[in-house]
């Protein structure tokens, strides 16, 4: 199979050298296995002398067409794989760092389905204890893979793009990707692959809510281009219950935010296997990690409802 790989970056010369780095290291064979394209957003870095300095012809850095959104560069990604008769892409980030055998895994994975999933490994402390189930929700849950599976950690066939494209979106593209598909009543063979990466998380509050922010704006941008409402986000909405009917329902807030942290607990077992290096301490991490990942989500719904509006 003629495959690609799509690595989108922008502002991350050191992480795209070891992400490059990790790609020119696997079992398949870079420049005669797969090809790379790193669709760069507008860097104002050495991003590009990064990969001139590989001199691999193979590996092609190209800035986007459309700058602002990870949205429209996984269009043009699409559009390149397309015209250039590629059979698969796998996509990345500039902020991955890949284990030897993931090109190889996701491939044959892809043997017997249209997308597949690999598995994330999240690096850091208490971020990435908060937050290690985002990346690995389609891992922890695996039925969900059948719906949805994330677009920094996946690999498509290029067929699909003839039937199905990413919605121009500035964020959340791969969300609004999976609403579309549920919409149009399209099923996919999706399925986990046992093929690892390393990603990452912010490392500072401010970092962290500037992610959320973007991506509660994206998810909410997504789903009205893809012309449906965000049902899912509403999952969400009890965990921010207890904080609303607290001055008038004291005891019942109480026991409601006593099982949103339970379950924050549940899923602090669950995500120890996508963890770099997972420590007991942070046991609590989770609960915040569901408390701010809710309120951003409650913000995107809000979001949604002005587009629609307006």
């Amino acid at each position: 199979m003629k495959t690609l790989v799509v690595i989108l970056n922008k502002d991350n010369a050191e992480g795209l050298k070891a992400c490059v780095d990790s790609l020119i290291s696997q079992t398949v064979r870079i420049c005669e296995d797969f090809d790379v394209l790193v669709l760069d957003g507008g860097s104002s870095d050495l991003s590009e002398e990064v990969v001139r300095e590989l001199s691999l012809p193979c590996v092609i850095f190209k800035v986007q067409e459309r700058l602002g959104g990870t949205g429209y560069a996984r269009v043009e990604a699409c559009d390149y794989a397309l015209k250039r008769g590629y059979d698969v892409v796998i996509w990345g980030d500039s902020e991955n760092v890949y284990f030897p055998d993931y090109v190889e895994k996701m491939l044959e994975a892809l043997k017997s389905a249209d997308a597949v999933g690999g598995k994330p490994v999240v690096r850091g402390g208490f971020f990435a204890h908060a937050f290690a189930w985002y990346h690995a929700i389609h891992a922890i849950i695996p039925r969900l893979v059948e719906k949805h599976i994330p677009g920094n950690n996946k690999a498509e066939r290029v067929e699909v793009f003839r039937t199905v494209m990413y919605p121009e979106s500035r964020r959340a593209e791969d969300y609004g990707f999976s609403l579309v598909l549920m919409k149009r009543g399209i099923k996919l063979r999706q399925k986990l692959a046992d093929a690892r990466v390393f990603v990452s998380l912010p490392e500072s509050w401010r970092g962290i809510f500037a992610w959320q922010r973007a991506r509660a704006i994206g998810a909410s941008e997504a789903a009205h281009e893809a012309g449906v409402f965000p049902a899912d986000g509403l999952i969400w909405m009890p965990a921010l219950i207890p904080f609303f009917i607290l001055p008038v329902f004291p005891l019942l807030s109480l026991l409601l935010i006593s099982f949103v942290f339970i379950f924050s607990l549940f899923i602090f077992y669950r995500s120890r296997d996508y963890l770099e290096s997972p420590k007991k301490r942070y046991f609590f991490a989770p609960f915040v990690g569901i408390l701010i990942h809710s309120a951003y989500t409650f913000i995107s719904l809000l979001h949604y409802i002005k587009l629609k509006i307006f």
